[in-house]
């Protein structure tokens, strides 16, 4: 059981040994295979891509397979902003310079031996733009060192300054941010030159920004600064984001856009089965647990529950195993009635906090009505009460686990009407 809590981390997503090891095929209409293939076949050295999906549906492991595909012919650099950046307060300046020490980073590890001055000429822009006098004296001499204290000391001062200052930064920032593309752009056209293959940046975590309106105002105000980097770029993006009417106009900036469909359980009928989707979901279950832990009636359930979300399957798991440890001790696997159990906590999380006009909408889509887009259906799709799915047209249903709330609310609703 202990072994089990430890796999069923919600929050770990696979990467390294832990894909290799726990990895499960996802179904065609909802893999990444595409966008690998066309980033594959695809010749342009400085394209970029808008990469989305619901939170929990799995992307920065997807993410982590596209690195793993792309090693062999690209310099890949991952950039995360959760572990960079504040996520309640990130600008598109922010991560064009946070960006220059990544790829510098990624070279030294690579093996790739960059001409220093590229790493003093970014220094400089930051100690001019971002350092104050008295805080300066110690960036040249980690130059020669490892970067990552440097990472950590630039990305503290973007993340901890007073927000005056921050702001103060930012404007500075973005007043010379040709200077700071110019010279990025100048190590990256070096690194390709050097390596002999292309550059993959992947920022990942902007869809984890708190403030939607913040991760809007990111793109619409900074696409053009965005797509100047002189590499091919994953720029990840909440879902709910991608729907408004302004990113429409931003999107067309990008290369191109994939969003990531969850993985079906049943067709859009909501009757029939999706078999391919529901084994490849009970698969990443018999990839991280013991066989006997959980009675086959249980896994079901939680297939029936998770509404094809990995992290909703993972995070209902760890509660059932955790459920039926304290009831059962180790007497015999976990039970239907253990994941009920589990799956009561998160329905009680969404009784707390759905609005009542988010009530309505959903019993409107309950009633038969068709996905309209709208803030309140962006906010349901945000906080995971409606998911979206491909079935050569994409549709949308309303999640398992909220589909109670709506059922119990039913005479109030009909009497309304």
């Amino acid at each position: 059981m202990s072994e089990a809590y430890n796999l069923l981390d919600p929050d770990r997503p696979l990467e390294g040994e832990w894909l290799r090891h726990f990895y499960a095929d996802r179904p065609d209409e909802a893999s990444i295979a595409p966008l690998i293939d066309e980033l594959l076949l695809d010749p342009i050295n400085d394209d970029k891509t808008i990469f989305t999906g619901h939170r929990g549906s799995g992307k920065t492991t997807e993410l982590a397979r596209l690195e793993e595909k792309l090693r062999p012919t690209h310099t890949v650099v991952r950039l995360s902003v959760e572990s960079l950046l504040n996520l309640g307060d990130v600008n598109y300046a922010d991560l064009l310079v946070v960006l220059g020490l990544q790829v510098f980073q990624a070279a030294r590890q690579s093996g790739i031996e960059l001409d220093e001055q590229r790493l003093h000429d970014l220094l400089f822009w930051y100690s001019t733009h971002i350092f104050e006098q008295g805080e300066r004296g110690g960036l040249e001499s980690e130059v020669g060192g490892e970067l990552n204290a440097l990472i950590a000391k630039i990305s503290v001062k973007l993340t901890t300054d007073a927000p005056y200052r921050r702001e103060t930064v930012r404007a500075q920032a973005q007043a010379n941010l040709s200077d700071l593309l110019e010279r990025l752009n100048a190590l990256l056209d070096e690194l390709r030159r050097k390596s002999g293959h292309r550059t993959m940046v992947i920022v990942d975590g902007l869809d984890k920004m708190y403030d939607l309106n913040q991760v809007r105002d990111l793109f619409c105000q900074g696409a053009n600064a965005l797509i100047e980097p002189r590499c091919r770029t994953v720029y990840t993006v909440p879902l709910a984001i991608y729907h408004t009417d302004d990113f429409q106009q931003v999107r067309m900036s990008f290369t191109r856009d994939f969003p990531l469909p969850n993985i079906k359980t049943v067709e859009q009928d909501g009757r029939m089965s999706c078999l391919e989707g529901r084994q490849a979901l009970l698969n990443v279950l018999n990839c991280r647990l013991m066989a006997g832990l959980l009675a086959p009636e249980a896994a079901e359930r939680l297939v029936d529950l998770c509404g094809g979300v990995l992290k909703e399957l993972i995070a209902l798991t760890r509660n059932t195993v955790l459920r039926a440890r304290r009831v059962r001790g180790g007497q015999g696997p976990a039970q239907p009635e253990d994941v009920e159990y589990a799956a009561r906590q998160v329905r009680n999380t969404y009784r707390a906090g759905l609005t009542q006009e988010q009530y309505q909408e959903l019993w409107r889509l309950h009633s038969g009505g068709r996905f309209v887009n709208s803030e309140v259906s962006r906010s349901l799709m945000h906080n995971l009460s409606l998911l979206g799915y491909d079935g050569g047209d994409a549709w949308w249903g309303i999640h398992p686990i909220v589909q109670p709330l709506v059922e119990e609310r039913a005479d109030e609703f009909r009497q309304a009407t």
